[in-house]
């Protein structure tokens, strides 16, 4: 059975704590101390809502800014102008206090593994040399030279070959003009002695020719072992690599493990077991798009009445639950959204955000979430939780009216999308749409709440 103990003594907001892992001294009031000891530096922050534990490097400033609540939004646009909708530079996004998260998060991202470099690349390097090596190429005759005496049927008729060297000898085999037999005996003045098959007979010399061919070397390349120990040291190599493998990646584990604890009191907990309900609300609305650019238009003739064009995208991936690093350890489901550029990565007390290997992060106090819901001209297929409020034709009128000029003029339904815009002022700037009316509106009130405690606790403490 384990065994701990802990005590502490202290004055004020100073107070030094004695226990089983050694004696660590931490500062603060209740609710938000650091405390530093033999396992690094923790913060800690468990009054009245999130408790995030992570070894830091420094402080900073915590800004008490609050964000706003569901609001409708308008786009920039002047008309004609092409609009952008897209996040700043990468390195820009995060707020202060994710600095030194965010700076743990990039090095091992930036870091190459062990493994390939110095295990899987080795390991093919070693396999190619032992094959060349341990092999090569040796010249095998297959078929010596040889000299050969041939009996060629010359008679345009053919010839008979009989038993034996008599014109009136059973004939037991006939022959056409060119055809080739071994010549077996030539000392008969008369008759050829010949070979085919099992059998021998003869055959008159008025109807046959002797010929001397000669057959060339047949040789042909054939790949044999050089070293009789290639196999033993191919095991011995492989068993080697093996164990050398492994190791690596256990170096590599703690190389770029990186572990981020949550602990939550009880009134965040009952808030905090929502949390993956609302993201799995939001992530079954039938489609999810995200926009990518916007612009006014003044053409509403051909582009039934819309007066804006906006260029959207669907959603690249959504999971209930993805880590932004191989060996990221959490005790908690992190919600994912991969967009056409980014990454989105909502921890309980921040929005991380991915481009490539570099890494950036705000807390949600510092996110403001607008939206509203939007009518749109939906010229592809109608999703199945999609609402339709109205119908317009793809070329219209004035008045509302087809344009009957337009042979493929067709009714093109107008649906109610939720529109949901993500911006701080760090440079965020992404806008979401469902399909399904409101199916985000559960999980951004949730992320506003807890803004909404983050700016409380900055405020009280």
């Amino acid at each position: 059975m384990g065994w701990s103990y802990r005590k502490s003594f202290g004055s004020g907001p100073f107070r030094v704590n004695f226990s089983k892992s050694g004696i660590s001294y931490s500062f603060g009031v209740k609710g938000a101390r650091i405390n530093t000891g033999p396992r690094g530096t923790y913060v800690n922050l468990s009054s009245h809502g999130i408790n995030y534990r992570r070894k830091i490097q420094g402080g900073g400033q915590h800004p008490s800014f609050s964000p706003s609540h569901f609001t409708p939004h308008n786009f920039p646009i002047a008309a004609e102008e092409h609009h952008n909708i897209a996040s700043a530079d990468i390195y820009q996004l995060s707020d202060t206090d994710s600095k030194d998260f965010i700076r743990e998060l990039t090095e091992k991202a930036g870091k190459s593994s062990y493994v390939f470099s110095l295990g899987i690349f080795p390991l093919i390097v070693f396999l190619l040399v032992l094959a060349f090596t341990s092999f090569s190429n040796k010249t095998v005759v297959t078929q010596p030279a040889s000299d050969s005496t041939l009996v060629k049927v010359t008679s345009p008729i053919g010839a008979y070959i009989r038993r034996a060297s008599d014109a009136k000898s059973t004939v037991v085999r006939t022959t056409t003009v060119d055809q080739t037999f071994m010549l077996a005996d030539s000392t008969n003045r008369k008759w050829l002695k010949v070979a085919f098959h099992d059998s021998v007979g003869y055959i008159n010399r008025r109807f046959a020719d002797i010929q001397h061919v000669h057959h060339d070397q047949v040789t042909e390349n054939q790949a044999v072992t050089a070293n009789p120990y290639a196999g033993y040291l191919l095991i011995i190599g492989l068993v080697v690599f093996i164990i050398w493998i492994r190791w690596l990646k256990k170096l590599d584990k703690r190389r770029f493990e990186m572990e981020l604890h949550y602990e939550m009191d009880e009134q965040f907990k009952q808030v905090y077991r929502q949390f993956a309900n609302h993201f799995a609300t939001f992530s079954r609305s039938a489609r999810i798009w995200q926009y990518l650019n916007t612009q006014r238009t003044g053409d509403l003739k051909r582009n039934g009445g819309a007066g804006n064009l906006i260029k959207r995208v669907a959603l690249q991936g959504i999971s209930g639950n993805q880590v932004p690093l191989r060996h990221f350890i959490t005790n908690v489901s992190i919600p994912y959204l991969k967009l056409s550029n980014l990454e989105f990565y909502f921890l309980p007390e921040r929005l991380l955000v991915k481009r490539g290997g570099t890494f950036a992060a705000v807390f949600y106090k510092n996110l403001r979430i607008g939206s509203s819901v939007t009518r749109f001209i939906e010229e592809e297929s109608v999703a199945g939780d999609a609402t339709v409020v109205g119908n317009t034709w793809k070329y219209i009128n004035k008045n509302g009216g087809p344009d009957r000029r337009f042979n493929d003029n067709r009714q093109i339904p107008i649906c109610a999308y939720s529109e949901y815009t993500l911006t701080s002022d760090t440079g965020v700037y992404e806008v979401i749409t469902t399909s399904k009316q409101g199916a985000m509106d559960a999980f951004a009130g949730f992320l506003v709440q807890i803004g909404d405690l983050q700016a409380k606790m900055a405020i009280d403490n």
